[in-house]
């Protein structure tokens, strides 16, 4: 993701699922050194069914803490500046009335990408003034990552305290998504699949983008489980609950 001020960086996510235990660990990596400073970490949580806290750990800081379901599942309050949360809008010309045009071209061609199978597709939303483009490379089916989710499903809605089903939620900034929401009579076609690759850019005044973000799989597979892989090492040092 390159975005302005805070210059490009990288958001890697790592997750192992199996029945009755998952771990998930984020790390962030930016380039330049004041966004260093304020974004870069590493951190992970485990989950095991039977257990009443989710572990939460820093890998930075080599410290762990337990986390109470109750706080885990807490809706986060948007109604303070004070938040971790990113958003972005894009629009037009607000005195242009032309409603935006949508082509797309691509996928005829077989393409592999990290042992997947794709096809890739270019989708271009052009205004008076700037123009998005979407390059997508998808796969026809996505069978792991549909047991992945129906994993994590399982153990979330275990550990949450309000008993309700916990709905696998994935980013999505898919062409599919964003033509549907400018235009929902739009008579172009949505990509059947399931995307693996995604790279959006958004263009002004210049052929250089003036935002871009980036998403991949770079690996799915399954393998059997090793239940002492869902430890904290124990060098981590226990701290009280963040």
């Amino acid at each position: 993701m390159d975005v302005p001020v805070l210059g490009p960086f990288k958001m890697i996510f790592d997750q192992t699922v199996a029945p009755g235990f998952l771990k998930a660990e984020e790390k962030i990596e930016a380039k330049r050194f004041y966004a260093r400073w304020l974004m870069n970490g590493e951190t992970g949580e485990i989950m095991i069914a039977g257990t009443e806290k989710i572990l939460k750990y820093d890998k930075d800081d080599v410290e762990y803490w337990l986390q109470s379901p109750e706080d885990y599942f807490k809706k986060p309050d948007t109604s303070t500046e004070n938040t971790n949360s990113m958003s972005f809008s894009i629009s037009s010309d607000e005195d242009d009335d032309t409603p935006p045009q949508f082509t797309r071209t691509g996928g005829k061609e077989i393409e592999f990408l990290h042992g997947f199978r794709t096809k890739k597709w270019i989708t271009t939303i052009s205004f008076s003034d700037k123009r998005m483009v979407f390059e997508e490379w998808f796969v026809e089916k996505l069978p792991l990552m549909i047991l992945s989710d129906s994993l994590e499903t399982v153990i979330k809605t275990k550990f949450n305290p309000d008993g309700e089903l916990v709905t696998v939620e994935h980013t999505e900034f898919s062409s599919n998504l964003i033509i549907q929401e400018m235009d929902s009579l739009t008579t172009l076609e949505p990509i059947e699949g399931h995307a693996v690759k995604i790279n959006f850019l958004v263009y002004e005044e210049s052929d250089d983008p003036k935002f871009t973000v980036g998403f991949e799989i770079l690996e799915l597979y399954a393998e059997p489980v090793d239940t002492g892989y869902f430890v904290i090492p124990e060098e981590y040092q226990r701290v009280k609950e963040e």
